[in-house]
């Protein structure tokens, strides 16, 4: 099915022709191919040519809740050429590109439910002719069936090389202080700076534990000949034995975080990922097993 937008006594139609992985691109990047003419409605009729700019083409795929289909905001196909010129009975072949990121795919792929992907593309387009100018839109139906998504578009668009770990929003007024830390953490990561991610994991770290003492849950500990205060993870979490095993993977993870585990050795995306991922879920488990009104 096309979409069509009259001109005069013309119509200009839109027909999707292809739609297919770009594999040419650092991104994921999906290329749609359209089908645009400018039919006389009847014979006889005197020629004249139109100017047809296309803006963007916003991308939106079905889904269900309950006995009613919702249309779901995707992204939005940017044309590779603009500008077209068309007379009476010519056509042209228009090829548009929309980014995705794996944010997207993995949300993709929960809405489809292992069904076909179904939807459209609303087109904004103008139309000059002579002196007149007109903002228009139209739409046109796309899908993509299921065995050609799975086994042809996802290879394609990599999304089986990456895990998408979809990490909560962290929330605990108590642990606000601990919350902005590893919140610089994810900051340094998207810059780069990978060895301050480990610092400021490790400020993050301690913390979580200043916030546990200060709640009330502590308890004396000796070390090295030398008494002092330390969490008890056990009464903080209600649960002895989970206690010790957190105390164990705190330790281990401030051993981890420290400069000298990495002695003689630069740090790395990887370094950073894991002491990013064990802080940010470390915290997380607390925001959510730390009892209230303390």
């Amino acid at each position: 099915m096309y979409g069509e937008i009259s001109v005069r006594d013309s119509k200009l139609t839109f027909e999707c022709r292809d739609i297919s992985v770009d594999t040419l691109s650092l991104v994921p990047r999906l290329r749609l191919c359209l089908d645009v003419r400018l039919l006389s409605r009847g014979p006889g009729q005197p020629g004249y040519s139109i100017t047809v700019d296309i803006e963007r083409g916003e991308l939106k795929i079905t889904t269900k809740e309950g006995s009613h289909p919702l249309y779901l905001y995707v992204g939005y196909f940017i044309p590779e050429k603009r500008t077209h010129t068309l007379s009476s009975g010519d056509s042209v072949t228009i090829c548009m590109y929309a980014d995705l990121d794996h944010y997207r795919l993995a949300r993709i792929e929960k809405i489809r439910e292992g069904g076909d992907i179904k939807g459209y593309v609303v087109l904004y387009v103008t139309i000059k002719m002579e002196t007149e100018v007109r903002f228009e839109h139209s739409w046109v139906q796309i899908r993509i069936p299921k065995s050609d998504w799975v086994e042809e578009f996802l290879p394609q668009l990599k999304y089986k090389e990456v895990f998408l770990v979809e990490m909560p929003k962290l929330e605990r007024p108590e642990l606000s202080d601990a919350i902005t830390k590893i919140n610089e953490a994810w900051r340094m990561y998207s810059m780069g700076e990978y060895d301050k991610v480990l610092v400021e994991c490790r400020k993050a770290l301690e913390s979580l534990e200043t916030t546990i003492k200060n709640m009330g849950f502590q308890v004396k500990s000796e070390e090295e000949g030398k008494e002092k205060t330390v969490p008890d993870w056990g009464r903080a979490l209600g649960h002895k034995e989970m206690g010790e095993l957190i105390k164990v993977i705190v330790q281990k993870l401030f051993g981890f975080l420290a400069p000298a585990a990495h002695a003689g050795k630069s740090i790395n995306r990887e370094d950073a990922e894991l002491a990013i991922m064990f802080t940010c879920a470390l915290i997380n488990f607390f925001a959510k097993k730390l009892p209230h009104g303390q």
